[in-house]
């Protein structure tokens, strides 16, 4: 691009947060900004071809966006998370969704049988067979949290149900071959860390079942 020629942009663009699904749909994250304004920034201030590097990714607003409208964008964020995230936005669009959807009834059939159990085992009988859990299952470890917090460690974070349920979920994606499809499915499964939670809440104005990221930002 002739830097030369470059105009400001002068108008003002009005945010649109909820209106790419590839951004506002698959991942809950914090701090996340709106596609169309970086889109726009990204359209005014580079040509195809371009790179683009945002050393503050985030979620991969700006890579991703870079990516759609034919630049190379480099992502980077000192949150192991975001990149992930970002990761798995641009592997969605390299994988047959056929592809991914199979692996997802995949996993789907292998683990029901024990979810279900799960469900019916109280809280008490959890606490009875977790030492089970423990050997047979791969769980994060249950660091201290913040003083300031609600509760004393992450585990606190979850019902014992939830947490099998997680771990269960998550040792069956950790069996899939394929590295960029597992990638994706693993996508998911952390998504589902934003309703599977005590903290798990519906702000006013917002759908029941919309909940809140609260787990990834609080």
């Amino acid at each position: 691009m002739n830097t030369q020629i470059i105009q400001p942009i002068l108008h003002k663009i009005e945010p649109d947060r909820q209106g790419a699904r590839r951004h506002y749909g698959v991942h809950p994250y914090f701090t996340r900004r709106p596609y169309n304004v970086v889109r726009e920034y990204i359209e005014n201030y580079s040509s195809p071809g371009e790179k683009v590097l945002d050393p503050f990714g985030g979620s991969g607003v700006t890579a991703i966006e870079s990516f759609l409208l034919s630049r190379t964008g480099i992502q980077n964020d000192i949150n192991p998370l975001a990149n992930f995230i970002s990761d798995g936005l641009y592997l969605l669009s390299k994988i047959k969704q056929s592809d991914i959807q199979d692996a997802f009834a995949q996993t789907i059939d292998n683990i029901t049988p024990l979810i279900n159990d799960l469900i019916f085992l109280s809280e008490t009988e959890l606490e009875a067979q977790w030492q089970s859990y423990l050997s047979s299952f791969s769980f994060p470890p249950n660091i201290l949290l913040p003083k300031n917090s609600d509760v004393v460690s992450y585990h606190d974070l979850f019902t014992k149900s939830q947490l099998v349920s997680l771990a269960v979920m998550k040792s069956e994606v950790e069996k899939i071959n394929d590295a960029e499809i597992k990638h994706i499915v693993l996508l998911a499964w952390s998504a589902t860390l934003s309703k599977i939670n005590k903290t798990f809440l519906s702000a006013e104005g917002r759908k029941e079942s919309r909940g809140g990221s609260s787990i990834f930002s609080i």
